[in-house]
């Protein structure tokens, strides 16, 4: 080849690399290859040339590309923050619509984030337990035979039992009550316990059941962290047990079987007489499924014990007087639950409402922020056409209000989770024990994910849609928009007009809620309870370490004289309960079918041991007869009280009960009184059947004192404390309550709905008041001009306003008329949490009907005064 061929083929191939390296280095390139094409011409040099060319190529065009797409990004990232700060600055421009925007986005947002912080904690996340999908509870309380009768189930591989009670820790300084779980020896293998130091309990354990593990809060609470104890002895309920370890601080005790908090774990004792009986049934049940094993399989072994233990012991598992959906063909049944479902309980359905409360609340401030940037659209419309003439693409008008949307949604979120995490707070201490799982409740990643991706989507999609109109229509358009009457102005005003119906159907089924719930309050409040509930105190309380009956009363007449004495308490009185301790459908803690005069109660009655003053100091109204003295609480038969339902249903009146006999476990009693009805478990469950003895003629272990004072003052709670150590100075006096407080408790979950959605209605409120004025306000300005025009040619003021304030009202009829049906299965929903009230309560309808006409009315009324104000010249000077 010659040499000026060679060098013009090489030059023809340096057009591959790019034009400013040609122009840079291609000169040089082929002196370079002439030079080496006259030393050495050939196919090798050919090709080796060539082989480095394709190889510079190939970099260049690589460096190339890459140094175009930083550029490209660079310019992508420029123009994203010229977006921006014109965003910002747009929006510094109308603080009251950024401001209203941010603060209805993070009203919804927050609202939204707060339920659903619960329903993630307690309703969606696993429990913390190893294989907690196949674990499996045994609903209500169990008897030792029923628990070695499980050990039978093929589908279960391993079952662990507990029960849980007060013990008294007794050491140098006062005494303290700690809660106790005593478990089976596979309890901590089961929920996958470690231990912070030394061990956990083992099945060995259960041999002289001395071993005791303290929890990771008691061990820092009670014992100061102190390594050493160890290994040694502490006296709980007069008896001697060895620590011998300390709970990991990160086990959380499986509610639903132990409670939410215990002190001290101890072994199910086996010799333990209790545990042998079929009708002492207090353990709580829990089992892991077998792998491939199933919920259906363990139900199915459960009913064919349940059916097998009937017919061994009918007396014990077979109910005639129980209902069939309850005991199917009256056998005891033995449900069995996930312990997911058996922790969660109630919750799920209370959690649900709420849930579904929040999000109306969101889809009304949606609304309002759709309203919102509708008329800031239009406001724009001649910035929007002016831009669009500049030649301004639709993409970029987009992308502006985009990263506006974009702006105001981040807004929404921040504020929305500073409102979440303060709501939260208060709603858990509102009343935290409402909750199962509440103490690991907190927003945490995952629930500000849910905040920023909820603010970010209602932004979009309630303030960027209605905005990407104003952007997509033609600029000639957009400026002709501007005539009298158009029809896209039409369009516009039914769309706001269709929002505030919404709005206002939405708020009906919220307020109309909120008023069930405050009328079930008002009903629960009004309730007569048939006991004094003012100026007594209550001492719980747990005397261990008495050899007999005849001890155990000593000691707490002793106790009870001793509160009589203390200044102010005018008299003291016992029992083994006390009406209101225990609430929400427990019951406590003897019931039995006894005799009267040779028939047994068809039903089970509830056994009440008090003290004779018990009557006099709460002051329980007596229908028929009188109750026993203090004196004759000796007497043979034994005195007893019944209540008003067992007396009607047994004989027929309470007069006819008195002097009636009546057998119960040997012992003879003899009806001498009759007190009504009350409401001993709180006023939300029906009246119990309750035959009261005197605490004489048993040994029942626990006491609660209640004294009744003439007035209250700071110290008397710590008074009436130095009294009973007084008499008992190792006896734990864990709580100081009045009876009023108790109360409270037994009403607490109704007060936590009740306040909840009155929130929330008050709330959806002010947003419907709100939308509504904006949106009859804005009609205003836009008819301006016809305003002017009716005014100059003799409308009065007067009709006009009427006019606008009747417009008001038609939207909301119509929004009510939408949202009657919701309310009524809104009310549905709520039925299982009222009281005293009808799901379809006619009367709270028509009040929550009442209260939203009269704001709308309120509303209409502002820009109906503003328009029969306009001055006719003034109107069409400006047009």
């Amino acid at each position: 080849m010659r040499p000026s061929i060679a060098v013009r083929a090489y030059r023809a191939a340096l057009r591959l690399l790019p034009r400013d390296v040609r122009a840079a280095d291609g000169d040089e390139m082929v002196h370079a290859f002439a030079a080496l094409w006259s030393r050495a011409p050939g196919v090798r040099t050919l090709v080796h040339v060539y082989t480095r060319l394709m190889v510079a190529v190939a970099l260049e065009w690589s460096d190339a590309l890459s140094e175009a797409r930083r550029h490209t990004e660079r310019q992508r990232m420029d123009s994203f923050w010229r977006s921006v700060r014109f965003g910002l600055r747009s929006l510094r421009r109308n603080p009251s619509f950024t401001w209203t925007v941010v603060l209805l986005l993070g009203l919804g947002v927050g609202s939204v984030t707060m339920i659903f912080s619960l329903v993630d904690h307690v309703l969606l996340r696993p429990l913390p337990y190893p294989m907690a999908d196949r674990l499996i509870e045994l609903p209500y309380q169990h008897s030792g035979p029923t628990f070695d009768d499980l050990h039978q189930f093929r589908s279960v591989e391993t079952w662990a039992a507990a029960r849980t009670l007060d013990a008294n820790l007794t050491r140098a300084g006062r005494p303290e009550r700690l809660r106790k779980a005593e478990v089976s020896g596979g309890f901590f293998a089961l929920f996958g316990a470690r231990p912070a130091a030394g061990r956990l309990l083992v099945v060995e354990d259960s041999d002289d059941a001395a071993a005791a593990v303290l929890s990771h809060g008691t061990w820092q609470r009670v014992f100061g962290a102190d390594p050493e104890v160890i290994g040694t002895e502490i006296t709980l309920d007069s008896e001697r047990m060895l620590v011998v370890g300390i709970l990991g601080a990160s086990f959380v005790p499986p509610e639903s079987l132990v409670g939410r908090s215990i002190d001290v774990w101890t072994p199910l004792d086996p010799s333990e007489e209790w545990l042998s009986r079929r009708d002492n049934e207090q353990l709580r049940i829990a089992g892991r499924l077998r792998a491939g094993g199933s919920l259906t399989a363990a139900a199915a072994e459960a009913t064919a014990l349940a059916q097998r233990r009937a017919r061994e012991h009918p007396r014990q598992y077979a109910e005639p007087d129980c209902p069939t959906h309850i005991c199917p063909g009256n056998i005891t049944p033995i449900p069995v639950a996930s312990l997911q479902d058996a922790t969660v309980g109630t919750a799920r359905k209370g959690l649900g409402l709420l849930f579904g409360a929040v999000t109306l609340l969101l889809l009304v401030a949606c609304t309002n922020v759709a309203q919102l940037v509708m008329a800031r659209g239009l406001a724009r419309v001649r910035e929007m056409s002016i831009r669009r003439a500049l030649g301004a693409r639709t993409s970029s008008l987009t992308g502006q209000l985009l990263v506006e949307s974009l702006l105001v949604a981040a807004g929404g979120a921040a504020l929305g989770v500073l409102l979440a995490i303060a709501g939260l707070r208060g709603l858990l201490a509102l009343n935290r024990d409402a909750l199962p799982r509440a103490d690991s409740v907190s927003v945490d990643l995952r629930i500000l994910a849910f905040a920023a991706t909820l603010a970010v989507s209602t932004g979009l999609v309630f303030g960027l849609l209605p905005a990407l109109r104003i952007a997509g229509n033609k600029a000639a358009g957009m400026l002709a928009r501007r005539g009298r009457g158009s029809t896209d102005a039409r369009t516009t005003n039914r769309m706001r007009a269709g929002l505030v119906i919404m709005e206002v159907a939405l708020s009906l089924v919220l307020v109309s809620g909120a008023g069930l719930l405050l009328r079930s309050l008002a009903r629960l409040h009004d309730q007569d309870p048939g006991f004094r509930t003012e100026d007594i105190w209550t001492l719980p309380l747990s005397p261990v370490g008495m050899a007999t009956s005849e001890e155990w009363l000593r000691r707490m007449e002793r106790v009870r004289a001793s509160l009589a004495e203390v200044p102010g308490v005018v008299a003291a009185t016992y029992g083994t309960t006390m009406p209101l301790e225990f609430v929400g459908g427990r019951r406590c803690c003897w019931n039995n079918r006894p005799s009267f005069s040779g028939v047994e109660s068809p039903t089970l009655l509830q056994m009440l041991p008090v003290d004779a003053g018990y009557f006099d100091v709460l002051d329980v109204e007596v229908v028929a007869g009188a109750p026993w003295q203090r004196h004759e609480q000796e007497v043979r038969p034994v005195p007893a009280v019944i209540s008003e339902q067992v007396a009607v249903e047994t004989f027929g009146s309470a007069g006819e009960a008195v002097g009636r006999d009546m057998q119960l476990l040997d012992t003879d009693y003899r009806i001498i009184g009759v007190v009504k009805d009350h409401l001993y478990y709180g006023a939300d469950q029906p009246a119990a059947p309750l035959v009261y003895l005197p605490i004489t003629t048993t040994w029942p272990g626990r006491a609660h004192m209640a004294v009744l004072v003439d007035g209250t003052d700071p110290g008397l709670a710590s008074r009436l404390r130095e009294a009973v150590w007084r008499a008992e100075p190792e006896l734990p006096v864990p709580t100081v309550r009045p009876l009023d407080e108790w109360n409270d408790i037994a009403n607490a979950r109704m007060r936590f709905d009740s306040i909840l959605f009155t929130t929330f209605g008050i709330v959806t409120l002010l947003l419907v008041a709100g939308g509504l004025y904006g949106t009859l306000l804005y009609s205003v300005g836009e008819r301006r001009r016809e305003m002017g025009i009716r005014l100059a040619l003799g409308d009065s003021p007067a009709r006009l306003e009427r006019r606008i304030v009747s417009q008001g009202m038609r939207i909301t009829a119509t929004g009510c008329a939408a949202g009657a049906v919701g309310a009524w299965a809104f009310g549905r929903l709520l039925e299982s949490r009222l009281f005293g009230v009808e799901a379809g309560d006619t009367r709270t309808l028509a009040a929550s009907l009442a209260v939203l006409m009269t704001i709308a009315l309120v509303a209409s009324w502002v820009p109906a005064r503003r328009a029969a104000a306009t001055d006719p010249m003034e109107a069409l000077r400006v047009e």
